[in-house]
């Protein structure tokens, strides 16, 4: 190897050396930088789905120029309930103004909807195999997705275990859910 080659390599070295000792001491500024960030003016939402509700904050001292804020939001933890959670979406609206979403399934007992009676509808049609039950959806929340919760709420009957309805409906103000399962009297 010549020496302008040698030299030529000892420079590229050099300049690759000076482009990650750059990169590692911009890294830390902005680790710095986010250790001081913290989440404010935190809001218990409405409630999203079966036992969960959502969150919002504002990720508080996040200078106006910094230029990685939603991962800024996105690493930085909210502790709710005593559980440390990450947040599930994060929205810039502008400088300094980072806003994150979390959707919570731990301790949220105004969100847990439940079955209360069921019904045997019978055979959904004759020689069809099938037969369809139906169950009434209680504690409902106030401007809740009827059928997201409907949808959502675990069932058990007849020893068969289910995560939601298959149908959802309502009538009446009131919310119901079928299921049609395998019947060989039907």
């Amino acid at each position: 190897m010549s020496g302008s080659a040698k030299k030529l390599i000892k420079k590229r070295e050099a300049e690759e050396h000076d482009r990650l000792e750059r990169e590692r001491r911009d890294q830390e500024k902005h680790e710095r930088q986010k250790m001081d960030m913290f989440w404010d003016r935190v809001e218990a939402r409405h409630c999203t789905t079966y036992a969960t509700r959502e969150y919002t904050a504002f990720l508080a001292n996040l200078p106006v120029d910094y230029p990685h804020r939603i991962d800024a939001c996105k690493e930085t933890s909210l502790e709710i309930h005593g559980k440390s959670y990450f947040p599930t979406h994060c929205e810039d609206q502008g400088p300094g103004a980072v806003i994150g979403r979390w959707e919570v399934n731990h301790n949220e007992p105004d969100c847990v909807t439940y079955w209360s009676w069921f019904k045997d509808k019978g055979c959904t049609a004759e020689r069809s195999g099938k037969r369809r039950f139906e169950h009434y959806l209680e504690n409902l929340p106030e401007g809740g997705d009827f059928r997201e919760f409907c949808a959502t709420t675990p069932a058990g009957f007849h020893g068969m275990h289910f995560p939601g309805a298959q149908i959802c409906f309502q009538y009446n103000r009131g919310t119901y859910g079928h299921w049609e399962i395998e019947d060989n009297d039907c």
